[in-house]
């Protein structure tokens, strides 16, 4: 074994115990809020949800050679939230998905990532916020509500008149 694979391994050691502690602290947070509550006082602790450490990148090449949807639903999954493109483009990074193998230069990355999910309307969700998460976490109906909120606001841009001819259109003379 290797020093990087021994560092590797302690490192994961190290991760685990933390991922307890923290689990602990929230147990005992959720302890002080409930007695307070048994006593009409309000909860001292607001962040009693056990944080993920890390990103939620299980190893290093956990995405190397995965299609791009197939990664991004794991990512997520394991997160359990909805993320900004910036932290799925970080977390898929650390997972080594092989960005330059599908073309996409360094500095368009995160555009072309957000733009990738949110036409991925089987599923992901562009939440009002901006962060996406998985079609399956929402209701029907609120998903449908969106979509149609988009379809109007895309109609309305459409029937913008622009004040001035787009960059390098011509007039007619």
């Amino acid at each position: 074994m290797d020093k990087h694979e021994k560092i590797g391994g302690a490192i994961e050691v190290l991760q685990e115990q933390l991922q307890s502690l923290v689990r602990d602290v929230a147990e005992r947070k959720r302890m002080i809020n409930s007695l307070r509550a048994s006593i009409g006082e309000p909860p001292l602790y607001s962040d009693v949800v056990v944080e993920q450490l890390g990103d939620a990148v299980g190893r290093a090449d956990e995405f190397y050679g995965q299609p791009l949807s197939t990664c991004v639903r794991a990512y997520l999954e394991r997160r359990k939230q909805a993320c900004t493109a910036a932290e799925i483009l970080a977390g898929l990074q650390r997972g080594g998905f092989d960005f330059d193998a599908a073309g996409w230069k360094e500095k368009d990355r995160l555009r072309i990532l957000a733009v990738t999910l949110a036409k991925n309307t089987k599923t992901f969700h562009k939440l009002p916020n901006g962060t996406f998460g998985l079609i399956s976490w929402y209701d029907a109906k609120t998903i449908a509500s969106a979509r149609r909120g988009a379809d109007d606001s895309e109609d309305a841009d459409a029937k913008e008149e622009p004040d001035e001819p787009a960059k390098g259109s011509q007039g007619s003379a």
